[in-house]
C-alpha cells in the first residue's frame, strides 16, 4: 500500500483567491457590482395581457343617454349594451348575461332543497321486519364473501397482492 492519504487535492490559485471548496471563475470574468448577469432580460415596465386588458377596461368615454352626455368606463358601457341588447330579445346576450350573474352569484337562487324526510315509527318498523324476514339472507352472503376470499386479496381485481 502507498503511503499517500486519499484527502482532497490541494487547492489550486484561481485569480487573486485561493479557493478550497468548489469553483470560482476567475476575477476578470466575475460580474461586476451593480452588473446584470442577464442584461437583455425583460425590459422593466413591461406589461403582461391582463395589466393591458384592465386599463383597457377602465378608459373612460362618453355615453349618450337621451339628451344626456355622460362618462363610463368602457367596461360599464359593454355592460350597458348587453342589458339593453338582452332586454330586446337578443338570445345571446340574455344567455351570456344570466351566466354572468351565476358567475358573481347574483340570481339569488333559493339552495337545493332536500327531500329527505325523518324516519317515522312506521318506516323504523317496516326496516325492522326487512332485517327480520331477510336479514338471515344478507349474513349469509357476506360470510360465504368472506370465506371465498382469500386472506391478502386485494377486493378491487380479485388478485392476490405481491
Amino acid at each position: 500500500m502507498s503511503n499517500q492519504s486519499h484527502d482532497a487535492k490541494p487547492p489550486k490559485p484561481n485569480g487573486d483567491h485561493i479557493s478550497s471548496v468548489g469553483c470560482r471563475p476567475p476575477v476578470r470574468g466575475r460580474f461586476k457590482p451593480g452588473q446584470s448577469g442577464n442584461p437583455k432580460g425583460r425590459p422593466k415596465g413591461q406589461r403582461n395581457v391582463r395589466t393591458v386588458l384592465n386599463d383597457a377596461l377602465n378608459q373612460r368615454i362618453k355615453i349618450r343617454e337621451g339628451d344626456r352626455s355622460r362618462s363610463v368606463t368602457k367596461l360599464d358601457a359593454v355592460i350597458m349594451t348587453m342589458v339593453n341588447a338582452a332586454l330586446k330579445g337578443n338570445a345571446k346576450a340574455q344567455a351570456s348575461l344570466i351566466t354572468m350573474m351565476r358567475s358573481l352569484g347574483m340570481t339569488g337562487e333559493p339552495p337545493a332543497v332536500s327531500n329527505q324526510a325523518s324516519f317515522t315509527a312506521d318506516d323504523e318498523g317496516l326496516i325492522a321486519d326487512f332485517l327480520r324476514r331477510r336479514g338471515s339472507e344478507i349474513q349469509r352472503t357476506t360470510d360465504i364473501k368472506d370465506k371465498e376470499e382469500p386472506r391478502g386479496a386485494n377486493s378491487s381485481n380479485g388478485r392476490t397482492a405481491l
